[in-house]
């Protein structure tokens, strides 16, 4: 309650609400302590009708609090039995206000908490107005009897007003997750139906084309080595597309924020696809797999396969790629030779680029790279030439009890031709 009550003081619009409430709270306390001293001539009840004032002061920020203040004052009143504490009297005014906040403000306790004061309150008053004739009953003697009811009445109203206002933007906060939901989904049953037609359409058509040139290749070999020639070369540009096409899918089917995302366990999956694709790919990995949180894991994976797919449509069809897991962070290198001879300057114009240069004229792939290697909070480097380059390095996790072995190229030295 008393967390509730500093939490509630430290905001702004609450500062200012406290700030009024006790001004006018004091305001009452000096009128009604000044009013009550001079009618009895007794100090002490001025001094106690001070309190009164907290029921104006914290009947909203601290409802229980107002109401325990303000009727232990009311009481003293009541038995030192002066008659200015009878419920015609503005004396009261806290304690109706002190109900009223706490069925309006108040937890489920504070709540009927209020409620019980109000039915004894309200029980009380209408007992002595008919014991006692010269309260009477009439229409404004009624209303007075009732007020500690009626601040009953007026909290629920405003707690039943405050209920539907925080329902309704609950709703609305619902309705909108939901019509964004339906629209993703939409979009996902859109992007699934162009990946199906894309599959169905281009994929296959694409597989049809390589066996055919393939065939095609083979039988002219002996007759017509131009022809063969040419049909290989169709063999391939239909197989680098194909290449194209599967990555294209992949993005398709899954949406990068919703969709399961690849990690290393997919690493082995993927360099599998690009050697079905037509790329000579020799695989060198030393250490243990792991250490990686999920982002680092498909930074690493996209890396990868932002290189191979670079590596099959440049490069020569041959690409080298190593994997060294540290103790510190795993040293990714694929290495490819470009496709067409370089330019006899090409030696000596080696560029090379590190994470924190844009060379102009570039493709979004390398700089997709680069931002994913900067994000995991690693680094990103490629070099250029007549043979091309990317180097990445992510952290990797601390392992709490982990006894590492000395590395060797014997580890893991695998080589598959396509």
């Amino acid at each position: 309650m008393f967390d509730s009550l500093a939490h509630s003081i430290l905001t702004r619009g609450s500062r200012l609400r406290l700030l009024a409430e006790s001004a006018v709270g004091a305001l009452f306390s000096l009128t009604v302590a000044y009013y009550g001293a001079a009618e009895t001539g007794n100090l002490a009840i001025g001094a106690v009708l001070v309190l009164l004032g907290a029921g104006i002061a914290f009947y909203h920020l601290a409802p229980v609090i107002a109401l325990a203040v303000s009727s232990l004052a009311m009481l003293f009143v009541l038995i030192a039995g002066w008659s200015g504490g009878t419920p015609s009297g503005a004396l009261w005014l806290p304690i109706y206000l002190s109900i009223f906040g706490t069925v309006a403000y108040g937890s489920v306790t504070v709540q009927w908490t209020g409620r019980i004061a109000a039915v004894a309150l309200t029980a009380g008053f209408v007992a002595g107005g008919i014991s006692v004739a010269a309260y009477g009953l009439g229409p404004l003697g009624l209303i007075v009897l009732l007020m500690p009811a009626l601040g009953w009445f007026a909290g629920e109203l405003v707690r039943s007003i405050r209920n539907r206002r925080a329902l309704s933007a609950t709703v609305t906060a619902v309705s909108t997750e939901r019509d964004a939901a339906l629209t993703r989904a939409d979009l996902e049953a859109e992007r699934t139906r162009v990946a199906r037609d894309v599959h169905d359409i281009v994929a296959h058509s694409l597989t049809v084309v390589i066996a055919q040139a393939d065939g095609a290749r083979y039988a002219t070999t002996a007759d017509s080595p131009g022809a063969a020639d040419a049909f290989g070369t169709i063999a391939q540009t239909a197989r680098d597309a194909l290449a194209d096409v599967r990555t294209l899918l992949t993005e398709l089917r899954h949406t990068q924020e919703a969709g399961p995302q690849p990690g290393i366990q997919n690493l082995d999956a993927l360099v599998d696809s690009f050697r079905d694709s037509g790329l000579t790919l020799t695989v060198h990995e030393f250490g243990d797999r792991g250490g990686l949180t999920d982002a680092r894991e498909l930074a690493l994976y996209r890396i990868v396969q932002e290189s191979l797919t670079n590596a099959l449509r440049h490069g020569d069809g041959a690409a080298t790629l190593d994997l060294d897991w540290g103790d510190a962070a795993v040293d990714l290198l694929v290495t490819n030779v470009a496709a067409a001879p370089a330019p006899a300057s090409a030696d000596a114009a080696v560029t090379e680029v590190t994470h924190g240069e844009f060379p102009p004229e570039r493709g979004h792939g390398i700089d997709g790279m680069r931002e994913r290697a900067i994000l995991a909070g690693g680094e990103f480097s490629i070099r250029e030439g007549a043979t091309f380059r990317v180097r990445a390095r992510l952290p990797r996790e601390p392992r709490e009890h982990s006894h590492p072995e000395p590395a060797t190229p014997d580890t893991i030295d695998t080589e598959v031709l396509a």
